[in-house]
């Protein structure tokens, strides 16, 4: 196994003994296949994404894998769909559109369990949000505003790690 997004989601999800997942962008299902072979015979994730064509792939692929059971689809926007969960997460991973990322959060926190963690991708994106690379456009600017707020955020210990694409980690406290 590589040391790619879905594999730390695999560890992280085993290192805090998660049982309730909720992912906000299911795209095509990778990173929640990875998650949801993680979890205990019980575990169950809640993945939101308004896309019905990239589910119903995702809906295949898991079924092939065996862990169709453990995932439940919930095809709306993330912002609309958030409040309507019953908590508690025991980890939230973010992935979708990326001037969203702080309403995400904003929506999720509320969900997770004290010591629950909020897992955030592509907070490097490309170089971009550091600067590294010349970019100015919206969901450049989203990211950079994202991540001053999430390493700060009075309701996490949070970080933000330089592998992959940048992966932020949060505890809510």
């Amino acid at each position: 196994m590589t040391f790619s997004t879905s594999s730390r989601l695999f560890v992280l999800v085993r290192a805090t003994g998660a049982k309730r997942v909720v992912e906000v962008g299911t795209a095509i299902g990778y990173s929640a296949l990875w998650m949801a072979l993680a979890l205990p015979p019980d575990g169950r994730i809640v993945t939101i994404d308004p896309d019905r064509e990239r589910t119903a792939r995702a809906r295949a692929f898991w079924k092939e894998a065996g862990v169709s059971d453990r995932i439940e689809v919930r095809n709306a926007r993330a912002l609309d769909e958030l409040p309507r969960l019953d908590g508690p997460f025991d980890l939230a991973f973010i992935d979708a559109l990326k001037p969203e990322y702080e309403g995400y959060l904003a929506a999720t926190l509320p969900l997770l369990r004290a010591g629950g963690t909020v897992v955030v991708d592509n907070l490097l994106w490309d170089g971009r949000a550091s600067g590294a690379v010349a970019a100015d456009d919206a969901s450049t600017n989203a990211i950079r505003e994202f991540n001053r707020k999430f390493v700060k955020h009075p309701s996490l210990d949070a970080t933000i790690l330089s592998v992959g694409d940048g992966f932020g980690i949060g505890v809510k406290r």
